[in-house]
């Protein structure tokens, strides 16, 4: 396989996870705040919605993917993978490029709040996986794939997962 694909497959997904780590944020009225400001503050935060984001990336030869993120203002609460990858545009074998990409996820295995899935369908090789912040531990995460998983905290940001994976070619899915 080559080096390009490599990079691309250790890149892309575990990146898209965790790259938007953030420190766990806590904000505090100062004494000199009035009660409106409190009141409105209050009503902010209780606004809050979650929703769905898709991102999706078809620019790599041999490479299509879709992450979708379940976020509650800028907290990630869930997300979910699904890459596809061709072997044939890869100059490899489906069976290759499974062992290869198992090899890479294997850490995900056990872990508590992580599915992930790996198979060959219709000669293609279709990796998902879900992460479910509110039950994974960031910090298990980290010690079991601690190339993949970077940052500081106990939150997952979306602004910072949407400018990285922007940044890697993904566009937002609209409906």
């Amino acid at each position: 396989m080559n080096k390009y694909f490599k990079i691309t497959l250790c890149l892309a997904l575990p990146l898209a996870f965790l790259l938007g780590c953030s420190k766990q944020s806590t904000s505090s009225a100062k004494s000199e705040t009035t009660q409106v400001e409190s009141t409105s503050q209050q009503t902010t935060e209780n606004k809050s919605e979650v929703k769905t984001v898709s991102f999706v990336n078809e620019t790599r030869t041999g490479f299509n993917s879709t992450l979708t993120y379940t976020v509650d203002g800028d907290k990630v609460l869930k997300q979910s993978g699904h890459n596809v990858y061709d072997p044939e545009a890869l100059d490899t074998t489906a069976e290759t490029l499974k062992a290869f990409v198992e090899k890479t996820y294997k850490g995900y295995e056990g872990l508590k709040g992580v599915t992930h899935s790996i198979e060959i369908k219709d000669g293609k090789v279709v990796q998902d996986a879900e992460v479910d912040f509110t039950v994974a531990s960031l910090d298990e995460l980290r010690k079991a794939l601690p190339e993949e998983y970077s940052g500081i905290g106990n939150n997952v940001s979306f602004t910072a997962s949407k400018k990285m994976l922007k940044d890697l070619g993904y566009t937002e899915k609209t409906n």
